[in-house]
């Protein structure tokens, strides 16, 4: 049997999905393969007020609705709030190693909630997805591996979880940018994993539906901003690019935000947009790639399905420690947060023709084996094409390989999905 690099060796292009928002359990608590860690009714559950331990509890549950109407927190302060049960404190530094409580999910909703003047709705974040309501990533379970373990890269927001997927760090931000350092953009000490990829020859690609969250990285920018650029795509040039073979090495896709109208006619699976627009996004994306029809490339081609975080949905395994990224960030980072923890589980999955049906990684959360974040991405690309590393995060951080366990490309991947259910739960 040839070793995951041989089989590595053989993948020419990796492309990655970032959805928007949802912890691992919000889409896979109730997923009926035994192997998932999971969701039980009976065992997992959150006091409505923390500091009133035998009050009033809401139990998890397959209920989840396909959008809803407020945002729940995510920002740094309100994670800390979710994983401790308490909100830090204006000065509280660094995290605590302990103990996670991971008691505080309900009330953090609950205050998102109250000022969205919808009290009483924050107990929405306990309900995970029965999985006939997901029938896309549901097949997708079936078809590829599935990530037990997969972590945002920090307890924090969108804007930092996305900058380690590109930088393996955040520059030391913790918390959504405001207009002035949105504006100003972000750089990182050591650049991005684009500027590695280009002086290895290989090329990349950011297809995007809408303005792109990573043109606020200061060298992406320019790039965006080029009328004549071929590395920034709109996401309608997607399938004809496949059909003309012009599939990058690395292709990262970010979908449609719609923060104009709070996110209500996205597809990135925002609480707020339903997450049948998402699943319609993902079955696009599959299909173009294995659909033999559209893309010469499926053979060769490894697709990563992710969210950037949890969204302030429930998850019920506490996040580790991390390797802090030691790049000495600069940007706000007002509790001193040393980047030495993960932030909660989200989905992951690996489709590709080096990867069987039914895998599942990981089967102890304490194994570090089989931990990743977003910077295994990042580890994966260093180990297919020969890049160093950015920060010591993605130095340590496990590459996918592990999931590359056929000795032959297969050839049974359908090249149709399911129809999303539309809206996904009435």
């Amino acid at each position: 049997m040839s070793s995951p690099q041989d089989a590595l060796n053989h993948i020419n292009h990796i492309v990655v999905l970032m959805l928007e928002n949802r912890s691992f359990d919000n889409v896979f608590g109730f997923h009926p393969d035994g192997r998932f860690d999971g969701l039980s009714a009976s065992a997992h559950g959150n006091p409505v007020d923390p500091t009133q331990p035998s009050g009033a509890t809401v139990a998890a549950s397959a209920t989840a609705p396909g959008a809803i109407s407020f945002d729940p927190g995510h920002e740094f302060d309100d994670v800390h709030q979710q994983l401790y049960g308490v909100l830090p404190g204006p000065s509280s530094g660094p995290l605590p190693p302990s103990p996670l409580t991971l008691d505080g999910f309900v009330a953090s909703a609950e205050r998102a909630a109250a000022a969205a003047k919808l009290p009483g709705q924050g107990a929405v974040v306990m309900a995970a997805y029965d999985p006939t309501h997901l029938p896309v990533l549901s097949a997708l379970a079936g078809l590829g591996a599935v990530f037990n373990y997969w972590y945002a890269p920090l307890p924090g927001p969108t804007w930092p979880n996305r900058f380690f997927v590109h930088a393996a760090t955040s520059g030391g931000l913790t918390q959504s940018p405001d207009d002035l350092q949105m504006t100003g953009g972000f750089a990182f000490a050591a650049g991005t994993i684009y500027e590695r990829l280009t002086a290895a020859n290989q090329r990349w690609r950011i297809y995007h539906d809408g303005l792109p969250q990573a043109a606020g990285i200061t060298s992406l920018r320019w790039s965006y901003l080029d009328p004549f650029t071929t590395t920034f795509r709109d996401m309608e040039h997607f399938e004809n690019d496949l059909r003309a073979q012009d599939l990058a090495s690395y292709t990262f896709i970010e979908p449609r935000y719609d923060t104009g109208t709070n996110f209500v006619g996205g597809n990135s699976m925002h609480p707020c947009n339903d997450v049948a627009a998402g699943e319609a996004l993902i079955k696009r994306v599959y299909e173009a790639l294995f659909d033999p029809q559209v893309s010469p490339s499926g053979a060769d081609t490894m697709l990563i399905i992710t969210c950037d975080e949890h969204g302030g949905f429930y998850d019920h395994v506490p996040p580790p420690a991390a390797v802090a990224p030691g790049d000495g960030g600069t940007h706000a980072n007002p509790h001193g947060f040393a980047f030495d923890r993960y932030g909660v589980r989200v989905p992951a999955l690996v489709i590709s023709a080096y990867t069987a049906s039914g895998t599942v990684i990981g089967t102890d959360p304490a194994d570090p084996s089989t931990r990743f974040d977003h910077t295994s991405i990042l580890a994966t690309l260093a180990a297919r094409f020969a890049l160093s590393p950015l920060t010591k995060r993605d130095a340590a951080a496990v590459d996918l390989s592990c999931c590359l366990t056929l000795d032959a490309p297969r050839s049974d991947l359908p090249p149709r999905l399911p129809d999303p259910i539309t809206p996904a739960v009435a």
